[in-house]
C-alpha cells in the first residue's frame, strides 16, 4: 500500500498527485514542495463556525446599506449596498483575526 508522505492517506501507485493535499508524488515518496506550517495558516486554531463571521458581517452590512438608501436615486441604490457588503466582509475578516489571536491553540 502506498501512502502520501504529507497527509498519510493511501494513494493508487499510478497517481502522480495526491488528491487531498495536491502535492506531487515522486517515486521516492518525498514531496517536491514544503506544506504551509500551521502557524502561518490564517485562523487555523478556530472551529469552522468562526469562519462564518465575515459572511454574517457582510450580509448584515448589506441589509443596513440597503435600508439606508431605499429612498435615494437609482445610482446610489446600485452602488452603495455592494460596497457595504465588501466593507462588512472585510470588517469580519479583521474580527476573525482578532479572535484568532486571542484564542488558544487546540
Amino acid at each position: 500500500m502506498h501512502l502520501c508522505p504529507e497527509c498519510n492517506i493511501s494513494v493508487d501507485p499510478e497517481w502522480t498527485i495526491c488528491p487531498t493535499c495536491s502535492i506531487l508524488l515522486e517515486q521516492t515518496g518525498e514531496p517536491t514542495r514544503k506544506p504551509v506550517p500551521e502557524d502561518e495558516r490564517y485562523a487555523s486554531n478556530l472551529a469552522w463556525f468562526y469562519h462564518l463571521i465575515p459572511v454574517l458581517t457582510g450580509l448584515i452590512a448589506l441589509v443596513i446599506g440597503d435600508h439606508l438608501v431605499t429612498d435615494n436615486n437609482p445610482l446610489l441604490r446600485t452602488i452603495f449596498p455592494p460596497f457595504c457588503l465588501i466593507v462588512g466582509g472585510w470588517i469580519g475578516l479583521i474580527l476573525l483575526g482578532v479572535i484568532a489571536s486571542y484564542h488558544s491553540q487546540p
